[in-house]
């Protein structure tokens, strides 16, 4: 008798779950769990926004569901001390939220792109390197193939955006992600 109550179990987790794998994503979930305070519908008119639970210091970007910091650095530091920065960059304050680190190489360029054009008026005070378009090179985690010392960095330029090697040895501006999934409300 345990057994037949096991297989009946067994049977119907088993379809379940492939109900539930063919039933779309609800809204929310396309949204990468963010939701609109005012109308609790899904933000599908843009790309990016800001995200109130981190007190506009961060922004989502609907695409990839990361979440980036608000707060670029383009003084030039090594990759260590690149790397200390977005460690330490939620750490304490009101809004503090710690998993900050820097980017991958494909998850820093994801964010070029036309999108920008339709958040001028909201991200424009921000400064962000696809908007503001500068020869700043930004760090990321991704080693330079073939080279042990060399880290691929990148560079929002004025005609087009670049990804170059940079030894460890040297200096470039830090821009902070925050890979996991974003939840909160606008």
């Amino acid at each position: 008798m345990r057994a037949i109550r096991t297989y009946i179990g067994f049977k119907l987790g088993v379809a379940l779950g492939l109900a539930l794998s063919i039933s779309p994503l609800s809204a929310q979930e396309e949204a990468c769990g963010v939701v609109h305070k005012r109308t609790r519908d899904p933000l599908d008119a843009q790309r990016f926004f800001l995200l109130a639970e981190h007190g506009g210091d961060a922004f989502l970007d609907k695409q990839t569901c990361l979440v980036f910091s608000t707060k670029v650095f383009e003084e030039p530091v090594t990759i260590g001390d690149a790397m200390e920065r977005c460690a330490t960059l939620g750490q304490g304050g009101p809004y503090g939220s710690m998993g900050w680190q820097l980017p991958s190489m494909a998850e820093l360029t994801s964010l070029e792109g036309e999108s920008w054009k339709h958040h001028e008026g909201e991200f424009g005070q921000y400064k962000l390197p696809p908007m503001s378009r500068s020869e700043t090179d930004f760090w990321t985690t991704t080693r330079w193939p073939g080279d042990g010392n060399l880290y691929a960095t990148v560079t929002f330029s004025a005609p087009t955006t670049l990804v170059r090697p940079q030894d460890e040895t040297k200096k470039a501006g830090v821009w902070c992600v925050r890979a996991s999934r974003a939840t909160g409300l606008q």
